[in-house]
């Protein structure tokens, strides 16, 4: 912290020296010779090393120290002439200053304690004044007791022999949560925690309570007593009672980002897998991007999903993977919306997995916002959803809910039924409105999409290479071919050259655009979609000049 404080001083503007172990500037030279002195060393230290510089400092000068205690130091450094703060940052030297809580105990000082406040302040720190009694006695609880537990926490899981991997194998995020923070602690420095714990002596007084606190609802359990374990959970939510909504909101915040982590997780898992194709028996009719009820499962139900045997995945490249290796025949995926724009991974898994377009449609997205049936509109805090649905319905949720948290989740049903678990009254969610009517929830409203006409375009694959011929969608349209290709070498013109082959030829681009390819920075792959098939004469001739022109082209599908 002392390193991290010196960047924070130095980025300001000011000169900033530092006596160490090691340094040939000893503690008391730089105490004669600064105008502000921090004490930064380990707690059991702080007191003997104030003692040594105490009578060094001027007494136009500043004693500051960031230590976790603050009755103890300060008594020491009252011991100087000159002006004494004590500061406490709640955070530690990994996280940004801006947004972070600094306690200051300003027990004397007139000249320094407004430069000191200013400089915190606009590098957007926050302020929290205490006496240095009131601070011991609330940190005896917010790390004392708090740390206690975690350890102790840490250490049944021990005992218990309990694998981390086991325990997070089958823990819900909530749980996981509460290990990250246990695990977060215990790869700290014991020592720094041992003196938190034990030099400070209102956090045995708090630990005291905690175990006491223990002892009566281990009893309670032992005695299987119903109605003493309500009284006692009821009990400790009087404590509570003012911060609900708030825990509710914060811990979902966190919830669905572990959720959206979990996902990608998955989604890299299983691109890296790079499984051989197999010549198994498929288990299932049709893969859908899951879980039940979201849109793309509506989706999968207009080609006829209710009627054959699904299975859900859990991401995009999944659903791939699934009709590549043969476990589905068919896979349903979203591919553009008419508002957020293309499903970008859906075109990278396009070029790279052995599978084809066989057929592309457009599917209505009507949204609903809803909430537990007991829930107010004035109790609404936050709104959750997948990300596009969000976004989707932005003007909306400008309008109805100014002031509201808006929470991404990995689904719009995971964010459904995240809040039906937890009966969060005080959070809302935008699902499937043609869903929401089938479910015991309230719906606020529905129709609440910026743009009446939204729609989501939806493609179905199959493994294999796109086959040459195809059954134009209906009578009065020709069929549809989707490429993509790649350049080996960057040279002027040589997209426009492959415009002019499809413009001489009168066929028409519906579609065109670009992505960055995986493989190299600044490479491109380039995706078109144009009326006709290439078994027509005209169209067999432009794929050929095109493919001599390329590092590699691909038939994405026709249809």
């Amino acid at each position: 912290m002392g390193s991290y404080f010196a960047d924070v001083f130095i980025k300001n503007g000011y000169k900033v020296i530092i006596s160490d172990r090691n340094t040939k500037l000893t503690n008391q030279k730089l105490a004669a010779k600064a105008d502000v002195v921090i004490v930064s060393v380990p707690i059991d230290q702080t007191g003997d090393v104030i003692k040594k510089i105490a009578q060094s400092l001027r007494r136009d000068a500043l004693l500051m120290d960031l230590t976790s205690l603050k009755q103890f130091p300060i008594k020491e450094m009252l011991k100087a002439k000159s002006e004494v703060i004590g500061l406490h940052p709640m955070f530690g030297p990994t996280n940004p200053l801006k947004g972070q809580t600094i306690i200051t105990c300003p027990v004397r000082s007139k000249k320094w304690y407004p430069w000191v406040k200013n400089l915190l302040l606009n590098e957007g720190a926050l302020i929290t004044e205490l006496t240095p009694k009131v601070h011991d006695e609330i940190m005896g609880v917010v790390q004392g007791m708090v740390h206690f537990a975690d350890i102790a926490f840490g250490h049944a899981l021990k005992e218990l022999k309990i694998p981390v991997e086991k325990y997070l194998q089958f823990a819900g995020p909530a749980s996981e949560l509460k290990i990250a923070f246990v695990g977060r602690l215990l790869a700290q420095d014991p020592k720094l925690y041992a003196s938190i714990e034990l030099e400070n002596p209102q956090a045995l007084k708090a630990i005291s309570q905690y175990a006491k606190s223990i002892n009566q609802l281990m009893q309670i359990d032992r005695n299987k007593d119903l109605a003493g374990f309500v009284k006692y959970f009821k009990s400790a939510r009087k404590s509570l009672e003012n911060y609900k909504k708030t825990a509710f909101n914060d811990t979902n915040y966190l919830i669905n980002a572990i959720l959206k982590r979990r996902s990608g997780q998955n989604e890299l898992k299983t691109r890296s897998s790079a499984p051989t194709p197999s010549k198994a028996t498929s288990n299932a009719e049709i893969a859908i991007l899951g879980p039940k009820n979201t849109y793309s499962d509506l989706a999968a139900q207009k080609c006829g999903g209710n009627k054959a045997k699904s299975t859900y995945c859990k991401s995009i490249a999944e659903v791939f993977n699934m009709v590549e290796i043969g476990k589905a025949k068919q896979g349903i995926i979203p591919l553009e919306n008419i508002i957020y724009g293309t499903v970008r991974e859906t075109l990278d898994e396009l070029y790279k997995k052995n599978v084809h377009i066989v057929a592309k449609f457009n599917f209505p997205v009507h949204h609903a916002i809803v909430t537990l049936p007991e829930t107010q509109k004035k109790d609404i805090e936050s709104i959750s959803s997948h990300e596009q649905a969000l976004h989707q319905c932005g003007k909306y949720l400008s309008r109805n809910f100014p002031g509201a948290r808006q929470l991404q989740a990995t689904s719009t049903m995971a964010a459904f039924e995240t809040m039906i678990g937890e009966r969060d009254t005080s959070t809302a969610t935008i699902i499937p409105y043609e869903i929401a009517k089938k479910l015991n929830c309230k719906v606020i409203a529905h129709a609440i999409g910026d743009n009446p006409k939204n729609r989501t375009t939806f493609i179905a694959i199959k493994k294999g290479p796109a086959k040459l011929t195809a059954t134009p969608t209906s009578k009065n349209k020709s069929s549809q071919t989707s490429i993509a290709f790649t350049f080996g070498k960057d040279r002027p013109g040589a997209l426009s050259a492959i415009f002019r082959e499809f413009a001489d030829a009168k066929i028409n681009l519906s579609r065109i655009e670009s992505r960055p390819s995986t493989e190299e920075l600044g490479k491109y792959i380039f995706y078109m979609d144009f009326i006709g098939n290439p078994k027509e004469d005209r169209t067999k001739k432009v794929l050929k000049n095109i493919s001599d022109m390329v590092a590699k082209l691909k038939i994405l599908g026709v249809y």
